[in-house]
């Protein structure tokens, strides 16, 4: 089990673009939207910190968390996204883990990764941007989405690239922006936003990654797929992998309290050191 910790976007290789490109052409897109059912972990307060565990998720394919994080974008399709909230400024440590028996139909061998971010994907009821016909929840393929994807790929790869360069649009290691059927293309305030703050992964294959962090007060997503990219193209890249997760949330000590127990510390420093002359 591998902690490992995340605070910038990716940086781009060209040479990185191009292979990935070719590998994903042969990735057939997927039209999914994006929702929580059966994968909020709850609201946390200052009254009401501890754990909440999920573990009857399943996640198709063993890949999508890397070919997300590979510099051009990944199908959200591949993932699992789960939410929480909190009240005040906290310590969120996450922990997610290969778990066979998550559904009946889903096997074992998962090898996590996540990325968390601050804001929510759309849901029902839509906000009043995303309430003209057809409205839907967000989804990779929705003309919003397209549309910033082609932004982000002349942004990021180069003026002659289009959506067509990406296979979604999740950014695992960076701030990325989806939308669903009723926003308006072009327009990128309607989308829903999630501003990247951090990853995890399981490096060492143990089928656990870990990593925690300070977050601030508010509401969150956690994006969870499989960190083996090779999987992409086995004869299991569309079974269903099991998976569990547990977030366990601590309060971030006040700063009073935390010169009282500096300065505690220090006394019990000094009288042990008297003690013993």
């Amino acid at each position: 089990m591998n902690s490992v910790f995340g605070f910038s976007s990716f940086p781009f290789s060209k040479s990185l673009v191009t292979a990935t490109l070719l590998l994903g052409a042969a990735a057939p897109a997927a039209h999914a939207h994006l929702g929580y059912t059966g994968r909020d972990f709850g609201s946390f307060t200052g009254l009401s910190y501890g754990s909440s565990t999920i573990s009857n998720q399943a996640i198709t394919g063993n890949y999508g968390w890397a070919d997300a994080a590979d510099g051009v974008l990944g199908d959200s399709h591949k993932g699992r996204i789960f939410r929480f909230h909190l009240d005040n400024d906290a310590y969120v440590s996450f922990s997610f883990s290969a778990n066979p028996t998550a559904t009946a139909t889903s096997v074992g061998g998962l090898i996590p990764g996540f990325s968390v971010y601050q804001g929510l994907a759309a849901t029902a009821p839509f906000a009043t941007s995303q309430t003209a016909l057809p409205s839907s929840a967000d989804h990779d393929f929705s003309d919003s989405s397209v549309a910033w994807r082609t932004a982000w790929a002349k942004d990021n790869l180069g003026v002659s690239y289009d959506y067509t360069a990406t296979d979604g649009s999740w950014n695992a290691l960076g701030t990325w922006k989806i939308g669903g059927d009723g926003d308006l293309p072009g327009d990128f305030s309607q989308l829903s936003t999630f501003v990247f703050k951090g990853f995890g992964v399981d490096s060492d294959k143990d089928g656990t990654a870990t990593a925690g962090f300070r977050l601030s007060k508010g509401d969150y997503s956690v994006m969870v797929g499989g960190n083996d990219i090779a999987n992409k193209f086995s004869t299991s890249a569309g079974s269903a992998f099991g998976v569990s997760g547990t977030i366990t949330v601590t309060a971030v000590p006040e700063p009073t309290l935390l010169a009282l127990a500096t300065a505690g510390a220090t006394l019990m420093v000094v009288f042990s050191s008297r003690n013993k002359r």
